[in-house]
């Protein structure tokens, strides 16, 4: 692609990029997969606009996953899922403004199942703290019984456990240093793993297979109105 200056390809290719470092479960610590492609990915910033800032973007999202892995994931699920945790990005709403009468009624439809269909916070908290530290430990963790321990806590506790832990993901990913970063985040991890009583992290990889976690649905809103009053939206009025 560099060498032809194969534009077309540029953006379908940093996207398939993207999307296998956003569900791959774990990077090893020897890997230098993120690495090579931060070399090769700098020499695009030559390119015109908008291929350069694409790749600027790119190289951003490898440097904030070498300093905090699974960070972006976090961040997208928090964002889609409207998660009361602290604010460290701003989000955009997308909106759509409708006419009943002009739309097909099977968009309708689905519009309402998805609005009405949204996970319990609960179970994304779970989803969450499992990505974070299988995305941070790999098979040192113990996924299964981490999932059993998790479920069996009340809401309150696992939203103060995600609270800390995404603290902890925010910090690393500040740091300048990826490698001192992790050391950091890492520890963090197992103390608050340790202090829930969660189970403890092996010092070495594990004879088990790691898990792909998918992204869960992301939230959809509708609301009817018959004014021009957006103030009213609880959704919008509640969003930065």
């Amino acid at each position: 692609v560099q060498e032809r200056c194969d534009y077309d390809l540029v953006t379908p290719l940093a996207l398939l990029f993207y999307s296998a470092v956003l569900y791959a479960p774990h990077f090893p610590p020897g890997s230098e997969l993120l690495l090579k492609a931060a070399s090769v990915y700098h020499s695009f910033l030559t390119w015109p606009v908008p291929y350069c800032d694409t790749f600027r973007e790119l190289l951003t999202f490898i440097s904030n996953e070498l300093k905090a892995p699974g960070i972006t994931f976090q961040r997208l699920v928090r964002t889609e899922q409207g998660l009361p945790v602290k604010n460290y990005q701003s989000s955009t709403v997308t909106v759509l403004l409708l006419n009943r009468s002009e739309v097909q009624s099977e968009f309708l439809s689905i519009a309402q199942r998805l609005s009405s269909s949204e996970p319990p916070q609960r179970s994304t908290l779970v989803l969450l703290l499992q990505h974070l530290y299988q995305a941070n430990f790999g098979t040192r963790c113990d996924l299964d019984r981490l999932q059993h321990l998790l479920k069996s806590k009340p809401l309150e506790e696992l939203s103060e456990l995600y609270a800390s832990a995404a603290d902890a993901q925010e910090a690393a990913v500040a740091s300048s240093d990826p490698e001192l970063a992790r050391e950091r985040l890492q520890t963090a991890l197992r103390d608050i793993a340790g202090a829930a009583s969660l189970p403890a992290i092996a010092g070495e990889a594990q004879p088990r297979k790691l898990q792909p976690i998918p992204l869960p649905p992301a939230r959809c809103y509708t609301y009817s109105w018959d004014q021009d009053n957006f103030g009213e939206w609880p959704w919008l009025s509640s969003r930065p």
